[in-house]
């Protein structure tokens, strides 16, 4: 039975029902098939989630915890491919024996390994992989009569009228592209992606360009449901979105309060991200203005400020709280923006360190693990009761617990990379906090944004589904093994995931499935020329 597996990137329930009205497509698969919160891994990133959903797997099983694999410490990281998730893909195992798929716009799917049938990989592919396989990029070019891209137009413009216009462009031309695809090509799998609909949450506040996004990605819904007649369709998303009100948790703070973090100002990359820069990026013609009463008055006060130590942490918290960034930023002491720049972690002296608020957990700088591991094995299972201990602890200015859970890695996870996973592991509570690795100065910071929550979507409809029964909820994993049930096909005994009890109207068996290739793409990964670390920053990654 052919199966068309649409993936949206931070799908919500919250908002397909506050728009249910201006979405008739989704509606139409939600009202004819079943539907479940989709709990994500940990951690519910991109980077992560993604290649969870494809294999099956968790993090511990294929490998991938975000989207920087690291060498020994943070500073030493590349960007992560399809060569570092080490698990076969649903598509492989159909490869394997001779069924042909059709992978568009996948996240962490470069370089384009050879399958049977069309690949052509999504974020954080380079813009020029020519994909799978050869000059099918041409064709699907030619096909929508317009050159086929992986990116939006002005993708990281700080224009965002121009930012928004891409967006919409990019998911018609991925609406274009799939609708040619599946007419001009043999498939009995299909799998498309949409990342647009998590990234206009992380540029915009206005709900009417939530719904401008959603109602695009209905359309593409209802145009592939018009081309595939009867076959199964699954909609997903990695893992939710909706409103952070809490603080940004600084955990590399607390570490450096109670003896874990080392800092240093000795060259090397700061560890800053998205906030921070605002505390450095200074127009250069700031001080050449002829200042008005609030600056004159603000002026007055920059250099008691620096006598007192209030820090960049300060400034920026004090800035959010009066909605005026820009200009106390501007203003803050060149000392103090210097301090801000350099401050970073010392990895390879601090005991215990968050290598990046994405991932979720504390890493212990272990010997003969670490290249400069400073805690011995003996005192490793003692460092992480302290860590527990403190993180458990936590507490917000308001008096609530920091974190919903924070536990040994082992809880979570056991599979064959866990090594890779951070040694203590923990989750904002109701995730309504970020977190940063960055050194602030202090350890809370107000904010208030969008960003991802750990339940996302899975609807599915069609002949393979059971529409009578209610499911309570499915995990990122178990998208893979469903996939493979709607195909007929048994389920790799490697998938950690599942069919649960009463979701297909047959339950598939389980097997071995030897001699899957996998991860074989040949060509050459392209180096970092700033576009990838650009794709990053402008969704808050760095």
């Amino acid at each position: 039975m052919k199966t068309v597996v649409l993936g949206f990137d931070a799908l919500d329930f919250h908002y397909l029902d506050r728009f249910e009205n201006h979405l008739p497509n989704i509606r139409r698969v939600r009202e004819s098939g079943v539907e479940a919160p989709l709990r994500s891994t940990h951690p519910p990133w991109t980077g992560s989630a993604w290649p969870s959903m494809y294999t099956g797997t968790d993090p511990s099983y294929h490998g991938v915890y975000g989207f920087f694999e690291y060498d020994g410490y943070p500073d030493r990281r590349t960007h992560v491919s399809r060569l570092d998730v080490h698990q076969p893909a649903i598509w492989d195992y159909l490869s394997n024996e001779g069924p042909r798929s059709i992978v568009v716009n996948v996240p962490v799917t470069h370089p384009a390994e050879p399958i049977e049938g069309i690949l052509i990989p999504g974020y954080l592919a380079p813009e020029d992989e020519p994909g799978h396989p050869d000059g099918i990029r041409d064709e699907l070019s030619d096909a929508i009569g317009e050159e086929y891209t992986i990116y939006s137009s002005d993708e990281t413009n700080s224009n965002l009228e121009a930012k928004f216009r891409g967006y919409l462009e990019l998911i018609d031309k991925r609406r274009r592209g799939a609708v040619a695809l599946l007419e001009r090509h043999e498939w009995e799998l299909a799998v498309f992606q949409v990342q647009k609909t998590d990234a206009v949450f992380h540029h915009y506040e206005d709900e009417r360009r939530f719904l401008e996004v959603y109602r695009a990605a209905d359309r593409f819904v209802g145009d592939v449901l018009d081309v595939v007649d009867d076959a199964n369709v699954v909609l997903c998303s990695d893992h939710g979105i909706g409103p952070v009100t809490g603080y940004q948790i600084n955990v590399n703070e607390l570490l450096r309060e109670h003896g874990f973090v080392e800092p240093t100002t000795d060259g090397g990359e700061s560890t800053g991200g998205i906030d921070k820069r605002k505390l450095v990026d200074v127009e250069s013609d700031v001080g050449e203005q002829e200042p008005g009463r609030l600056e004159r008055t603000i002026g007055l006060g920059r250099k008691l400020a620096f006598r007192l130590g209030i820090t960049p942490a300060d400034v920026y918290s004090g800035a959010q709280r009066v909605g005026l960034g820009d200009t106390l930023v501007e203003l803050t002491p060149d000392a103090l923006r210097a301090t801000a720049v350099n401050e970073r972690v010392d990895w390879r002296t601090s005991r215990a360190y968050c290598e990046k608020g994405s991932r979720m957990g504390v890493r212990v700088n272990l010997s003969g693990r670490e290249p400069n591991g400073v805690v011995p094995q003996t005192a490793y299972e003692d460092v992480r009761d302290e860590l527990v201990s403190l993180l458990s602890s936590l507490e917000t200015p308001d008096g609530e617990s920091a974190f919903e859970f924070v536990c040994r890695r082992e809880k979570l996870y056991d599979g064959p990379f866990i090594e890779d996973a951070p040694d203590v592991c923990f989750l904002p509570s109701g995730m309504d906090h970020t977190v940063s690795h960055a050194l602030f100065g202090r350890q809370f910071i107000p904010v208030e944004k969008h960003d991802h929550k750990p339940e996302g979507v899975f609807i599915g409809a069609g002949p393979g589904f059971s529409p009578a029964n209610s499911i309570d909820r499915l995990s990122l994993t178990d998208v893979a093994p469903i996939t493979m049930g709607l195909l007929g096909r048994p389920v790799p005994e490697r998938m950690t995931g599942s069919v649960p009890p009463g979701v297909l109207t047959l339950r598939p068996d389980r097997r071995s499935y030897h001699g899957v290739q996998y991860g074989t793409g040949e060509t050459e990964l392209t180096p970092d020329d700033g576009e990838v670390t650009e794709r990053l920053e402008d969704l808050g990654y760095l």
